[in-house]
């Protein structure tokens, strides 16, 4: 590794050092802006007017209220959120008439389900009471077929 004079040649292997595939880029590549436009046309306006209240509150675009980022922590009324929301803008509550239909055989399914309910446990509780000896079905007194 160090001088030797006799030797007459040296070879010497370049070998690229290891990038780190994690380290930030070393340059930044940035945009040069472009420059100005090849000739302005003038935008042509009417003379400003006032506006009326009525005009101007047609006109008005509510802040954004996001109902899953607060960053700065403000305190917002629920009415207010749901105007940015859009929800209390709808109107379009219409029921399907196939909607009652279901609810209704629904309801009657649950009532005849109940009544077969009821009936079993009748059923039972009189076999229950006729198979054994006389002593009465165990503290169970009083009607049988209560509604």
């Amino acid at each position: 590794p160090g001088y030797n004079p006799t030797a007459s040649k040296r070879v010497i292997q370049m070998v690229p050092a290891q990038l780190d595939p994690m380290m930030p880029p070393k340059h930044k590549h940035i945009k040069a802006p472009a420059g100005p436009a090849d000739d302005f046309v003038p935008i042509l306006h009417a003379p400003p007017e006032k506006l009326t209240k009525e005009e101007r509150e047609a006109w008005n675009i509510p802040a954004c209220i996001s109902n899953w980022k607060n960053t700065r922590g403000y305190t917002i009324p629920l009415d207010k959120r749901l105007a940015a929301d859009g929800r209390g803008l709808r109107d379009d509550t219409t029921i399907n008439s196939n909607f009652a239909t279901l609810s209704e055989s629904l309801y009657l399914a649950e009532r005849q389900a109940r009544e077969e309910v009821r009936l079993r446990s009748l059923v039972q509780k009189r076999q229950a009471g006729g198979g054994r000896g006389g002593r009465g079905g165990g503290g169970e007194g009083g009607d049988l077929g209560g509604a």
